[in-house]
């Protein structure tokens, strides 16, 4: 026990002294300094709570020291609140592919922002670990390897080309973007989109199932149901999403003033404190905390000012990170109006805004990161691609579409029509087919797998039953003062609630959307036993019975999209598929189980058109990559203006694939104890579309019969009546029957005498 109190006394007595060394230092370097991060409200000697200290700090925590301590800023209005300089400490995780990976501060008051951290709840792959069980890594992880290899990419740049003028804050934007890049991406992957999409489909086709779920909510606010757009595209919600990480930390993107620090909305981090390093180039302090809050004045370095080089985060930076998302100019409502060109960089940094989307061929880190993470989590091993980011070099190519691009579209005179573009050299041709082929395999093999796309559907099924019945699913937390701090122009939100349909439409809302949602669904439909949740719980319990959709089969169409069939929409191909089903088994398709009837619904059928490719539909992706040949790579250190032309190469290589897109029908049958019936229904409109393949068919046009071939010489009496009935009109008949040389019946009945 004595020793203990003599412990304490020796740091309390050395305490005081570094306490008193600090200040003596302080008084050395001016009455500014003692101020430079004080209240103007309060005396130096006043007492303050300094919230936690930088590791580097050094004297008595309870007092803090300048790094750590926060000031009161007054806005326009008269409000108050505290803002606290950024930590100076860098971080470091550890990664299964891209090893130590180093997080900046700037980067790491992001990523523990609740957009960024809600993405540890999001499978990377959604419901792929049906199929492959280590399929689990989530999107929190892939964000970090993309973070990780722009920032790499970027910084590669930098050293090998100083020409081209990358900065040190441009290498830290590039890492935001990539960490931000997934933000809009909803529970269980793309099936989120594919739950969209359906919804609004139903709410058009069929808006008697939603009459009690909107009635509800009208009456609860007195207005109608926010509307659901036709299209919907994660990455706008991805921008959103940065706009609520920022207003987090009491920050926000100002488009009036673009060149100056982000605009201080809230308490949090230190507008004037976050950036490259967190600490201000000569910035005037005492002149920022008198006018430069309350007056808008630019406070930044007078040589710097709103610069590349400038430490300190401009609104300008973070809508050049947006544009690096979203891979063109901004749109309402993430930019006042509709921008036709790039904002955040200059035109000799375009090639900057390829990095994390590349807009031109699709070569990207973004891609690099999740090939290779989602090959190893399912195969165990992946080809390496560090050669995509070794040997990048920044050229003048060629533009691949100047038609459409919006530097070339208005200049149709230019004879070049070059863009800075990120190139390699000519010796990565193979390498560059090989990184697209690992995109084609992993779509085929992992993200479009039968069972995974099985497990996708029922889970689009289970959020379709959960939105017709709960018209206010979760909580918006409109006035709740715990809840995240939100962008200012969310301000005038009404919604107190809002279904799991119209969650993207709200940060709030959208933070706590994630795969747990089906916990949540779950737990409301067992508090609430209505008749009428009887399908969702049924769902719920055959996918905790791991009960997924079954694969019936497939039916490969052309290559070309003028193939009959790929031009027929899913609606169609079901409509002709259960008019063949009926046809050939007297007018309903039914087969017995135990002496019960089972018979076939529309609804036990599920028809997905699956289009596979190497990136850019029927065109090969390496010919939009630009190469630079060995003898012009000695010019990659001239000036911008002299950098050498990279070209497309035509002579591609022996093992180039013949075609670049693949088509296939796929059928999924949605109840288990039809699978055997739907199977010979297929394996029926299987032989009957590829014996009329020939014909023409247009999905608008009525279903007729011709008649049989007169060629056929069989005269049974199960011929004679097939040829009889196909004489007649009918234009219920299926396309399938058409100029057919065998008997219907004859065929559907030796099928099904199997069964």
């Amino acid at each position: 026990m004595a020793d203990n109190g003599d412990r304490k006394e020796a740091f309390a007595a050395a305490d005081a002294k570094q306490s008193t060394t600090s200040n003596n230092h302080n008084n050395m370097n001016g009455a500014s300094l003692s101020s430079l991060y004080q209240s103007p409200s309060h005396s130096s000697t006043g007492n303050i709570n300094m919230g936690t200290p930088s590791r580097r700090t050094t004297g008595n925590i309870n007092k803090g020291t300048p790094m750590t301590r926060p000031r009161i800023v007054k806005t326009v209005a008269g409000d108050e609140f505290e803002v606290w300089p950024m930590s100076r400490d860098s971080r470091e995780a550890n990664d299964i592919i891209h090893g130590t990976i180093k997080i900046p501060p700037a980067v790491q008051v992001i990523l523990d922002s609740p957009p960024v951290q809600r993405l540890a709840n999001l499978k990377q792959l959604g419901a792929a670990y049906n199929a492959y069980p280590c399929c689990t890594h989530t999107r929190k992880e892939h964000s970090l390897g993309v973070m990780e290899l722009a920032g790499r990419l970027c910084t590669r740049f930098m050293a090998e080309q100083p020409q081209l003028g990358v900065t040190a804050k441009d290498v830290l934007c590039l890492r935001v973007a990539g960490l931000c890049h997934d933000l809009g991406h909803g529970p269980f992957s793309h099936a989120f989109e594919a739950f969209l999409h359906a919804a609004y489909k139903s709410e058009k086709e069929h808006p008697d199932l939603y009459e009690e779920r909107n009635a509800k909510f009208k009456e609860e606010y007195g207005f109608d149901m926010p509307e659901l757009d036709e299209h919907y595209e994660h990455e706008n919600t991805s921008l959103m999403m940065i706009d609520a990480a920022l207003s987090s930390i009491g920050l926000e993107i100002d488009w009036d003033n673009l060149d100056k620090p982000l605009k201080q909305i809230g308490g949090g981090i230190d507008r004037e404190k976050f950036g490259v390093d967190g600490v201000p180039n000569n910035r005037d302090r005492e002149t920022d905390d008198q006018i430069g809050i309350d007056k808008g004045v630019d406070v930044a370095p007078k040589n710097n000012r709103g610069s590349d080089n400038d430490p300190i985060f401009t609104s300008r930076d973070w809508v050049f990170i947006k544009e690096c998302i979203l891979g063109k100019p901004l749109n309402k409502p993430h930019a006042p109006e509709k921008q036709t060109h790039f904002h955040g960089r200059s035109k000799k940094k375009e090639f900057l805004f390829d990095i994390v989307s590349n807009r031109h061929n699709g070569l990207d880190v973004d891609k690099i990161d999740y090939f290779h993470r989602d090959s190893l989590a399912a195969f165990g091993s992946c080809p390496w691609t560090t050669w995509a980011i070794r040997d990048a070099v920044v050229a003048r190519g060629e533009c691949t579409d100047p038609k459409k691009s919006s530097q070339f579209k208005n200049d149709p005179e230019n004879p070049i029509a070059d863009h800075l573009m990120i190139c390699y050299p000519k010796k990565h041709v193979n390498s560059a087919m090989t990184f697209f082929s690992i995109r084609m395999a992993n779509h085929e093999k992992v993200y479009t797998h039968k069972k995974t796309k099985a497990a996708e559907l029922q889970m689009v099924d289970v959020l379709l039953e959960a939105d017709k019945h709960y018209s206010m699913m979760i909580t918006t937390q409109v006035d709740d003062k715990y809840g995240m701090k939100l962008p200012t122009n969310f301000d005038k939100f009404q919604h107190r609630k809002l279904p799991i349909s119209r969650a993207f439409m709200y940060p709030r809302l959208f933070l706590r959307l994630d795969d747990t949602i089906v916990s949540i669904i779950e737990n409301k439909a067992i508090e609430n036993p209505l008749p009428q949740l009887g399908p969702l719980r049924k769902l719920l319990n055959e996918r905790r019975a791991h009960k997924v959709y079954k694969r019936v089969g497939e039916v490969e169409v052309g290559p070309t999209s003028s193939d009959r069939f790929w031009n027929m929409s899913e609606a169609d191909i079901k409509d002709d598929f259960m008019r063949d089903a009926e046809y050939h088994n007297h007018r309903q398709a039914v087969y017995k189980i135990d002496d019960k009837k089972v018979i076939l619904e529309p609804d036990d059928i599920i028809v997905e058109k699956r289009e596979l490719h190497y990136g850019r539909k029927e065109k090969n992706p390496v010919s939009d990559m630009r190469f630079i040949v060995k003898s012009d790579q000695a010019n990659l250190s001239n000036k911008v203006q002299g950098l050498p032309l990279a070209v497309e190469v035509v002579d591609l290589p022996m093992n180039t694939p013949r075609s670049f897109v693949r088509r296939t029908i796929r059928f999924f049958c949605r109840k288990w104890r039809k699978v055997e019936l739907v199977t010979h229904c297929f394996n029926s409109w299987k032989c009957h579309i590829e014996d009329s393949a020939g014909q023409t068919i247009e999905p608008s046009t009525q279903f007729q019969i011709a008649e049989e071939d007169e060629e056929d010489e069989d005269d049974d009496h199960t011929q004679s009546e097939s040829q009889h009935l196909c004489t007649q009109p009918d234009d219920n008949r299926p396309l399938s029957v058409k100029k057919r040389k065998y008997s219907a019946e004859t065929l559907s009945q030796k099928l099904f005498e199997e069964i």
